[in-house]
């Protein structure tokens, strides 16, 4: 089998995912390919290919170079591995799923697995939305809870990364066969895009649940 793993990253998190995936798959012909070098007719002679990104503000970054590819793709045993700051639940997949997946790439697969964040690996227009969201809460007369753990996570440097994480999508390149989370559910979008819970100010208890 031939695969192409097409990928974008920018502080390096899923390059590592990518690399991982490539070793993984001991006994295919893997081809790496960073997302601004791709080529469409990269993947004439692919039997399979995997699109590997960050999730920024809920959205798959570089997705629309799917999306304009898609009966190219959707022609291959394609998967999407999306790579957020937030762990890999139900809730979240779901969340991903329905903000990034148009109509006529359904179908094929996604999977979230959980990267890392380092503020000091950013540049450009990444490093200046960061820049602007701690202006933000650090001028906010009267911070919640929630803000200053996003303050506190701003600051840290977060590394998840974890080649355990893509379990799933090696048994579905394996086998074919792809079981995504149930959707009973319609989960709200959180406001911020990582988990916050280990950030959270000293002596912050969590509001007990109303069982009514």
């Amino acid at each position: 089998m031939k695969t192409a793993i097409v990928y974008k990253t920018v502080s390096g998190y899923t390059e590592r995912y990518a690399h991982i995936l490539r070793d993984r798959l001991k006994q295919d012909e893997v081809t790496l390919i960073p997302l601004d070098k791709f080529k469409p007719k990269m993947l004439n002679d692919c039997d399979r290919a995997v699109f590997m990104s960050r999730v920024i503000n809920g959205s798959i970054d570089g997705f629309k170079t799917v999306v304009k590819h898609a009966q190219l793709f959707a022609s291959k045993y394609t998967a999407v591995v999306a790579v957020g700051m937030t762990k890999p639940t139900d809730e979240h997949y779901h969340v991903v799923e329905k903000a990034n997946i148009p109509y006529k790439l359904k179908g094929i697969p996604l999977f979230v697995v959980r990267g890392g964040f380092d503020a000091d690996k950013l540049k450009g227009g990444n490093k200046m939305m960061i820049n602007m969201m701690k202006t933000r809460l650090v001028k906010s007369p009267s911070r919640t809870p929630e803000e200053m753990a996003m303050l506190n996570f701003l600051a840290a440097k977060t590394d998840k990364v974890d080649a355990s994480q893509l379990d799933g999508l090696i048994g579905y390149l394996d086998s074919g066969v792809f079981n995504p989370p149930p959707a009973d559910t319609e989960f709200p979008q959180s406001e911020y895009w990582a988990d916050l819970e280990d950030y959270m100010p000293a002596g912050y208890k969590k509001p007990a649940e109303d069982k009514r």
